[in-house]
């Protein structure tokens, strides 16, 4: 395991909860590959959970939301070949690139494991055969980001004020514009593979984290 997600592990501290455990072994079949190990510990310890009440990290879940659509790590491969990749090639068109941007399960292609409220996404570059050697792109509408590290280095970055657009990825609102901003937790649990919301745990559901505390009653002390 990387420094970077025990040092991630520090920053965001000890769940108070034990969130169902993903069958990781099911991955290189239903998905395709196998996931980094720093984000497969990440969700074993914390599961999905939001940054700042508007950033999420994907848990994949054992069932899907919708009817007809297939859950677990298969499903996850289905909504990056169908719609992340609808989003890309909507965007992207209005971009000045030669070459279209490639998107998992394609060789190379973009694997979003996390969204924000402006649906901008974090996406792991699985050029290399090794995914322990994945880095790190945030698509945005107008340009891909590129970041020399992977998961966990990157969260530790952007929680820790390293990221140079984290107030673009946190969609952190201009108080120039919108006045000064409630606090918000640094993170709030979601979903666990069963699909249990422990977040509904504190009396949070979804993004928006009610805001005006700090406190994370859901981190052991």
């Amino acid at each position: 395991m990387t420094e970077a997600w025990n040092r991630l592990r520090a920053i965001m501290g000890e769940p108070a909860y034990v969130p169902a455990q993903v069958p990781w072994e099911l991955a290189p079949a239903d998905l395709g590959v196998q996931l980094p190990s720093d984000y497969r510990a990440f969700i074993d310890l914390y599961g999905g959970v939001n940054l700042n009440g508007e950033w999420g990290v994907y848990t994949p879940r054992e069932k899907s939301f919708f009817k007809g659509e297939p859950g677990g790590l298969a499903g996850w491969r289905s909504k990056a070949d169908i719609d992340f990749r609808d989003q890309v090639e909507g965007e992207e068109q209005w971009w000045e690139q030669q070459e279209p941007t490639p998107v998992f399960p394609d060789p190379g292609g973009l694997l979003p494991w996390g969204w924000n409220s402006n649906h901008q996404h974090c996406c792991w570059l699985t050029t290399d055969p090794d995914p322990e050697q994945w880095t790190v792109v945030v698509f945005y509408d107008d340009r891909l980001d590129h970041f020399n590290g992977g998961f966990a280095e990157f969260l530790e970055t952007v929680l820790t004020g390293g990221y140079a657009s984290e107030d673009e990825l946190l969609v952190r609102a201009d108080p120039d514009v919108w006045g000064p901003q409630p606090a918000r937790p640094l993170w709030s649990p979601g979903d666990d593979w069963s699909g249990k919301n422990w977040g509904a745990e504190w009396g949070i559901d979804g993004f928006l984290t009610a805001p005006g505390s700090t406190e994370m009653p859901w981190v052991r002390k």
